[in-house]
């Protein structure tokens, strides 16, 4: 997220937080992401740019994002939905890690 303007990266982690004290999170704000099984999407759309951070659920109603993007034309770059899968591959089998959110 260091790379996007700081407006953006602002109201990304405005609905991060807004989402982390929900029960239920609504289609509206998350889907998963077609042609996968674990892999998510949270769709936060600001300034006419879709912003696509992806992601995966973990243990005790935990979320955890694994890249981020942004989508153009209805879709995310396959690169990246590779790049989520592979990481979440990783998670399963143990050599990936996990690090908290730094909200800015």
């Amino acid at each position: 997220m260091d790379d996007l303007p700081w407006d953006a990266q602002a109201f990304i982690d405005n609905r991060i937080l807004v989402m982390s004290g929900l029960r239920r999170w609504s289609e509206k704000w998350i889907s998963k992401y077609r042609g996968t099984d674990k892999i998510y999407e949270l769709r936060i759309p600001h300034k006419k740019v879709q912003y696509r951070p992806l992601g995966a659920y973990g243990q005790r109603f935990s979320f955890i994002l694994l890249c981020g993007s942004i989508e153009k034309g209805d879709k995310i770059p396959a690169a990246i939905i590779d790049t989520a899968v592979q990481r979440q591959r990783d998670l399963e089998n143990g050599s990936g890690y996990v690090r908290e959110h730094q909200f800015n």
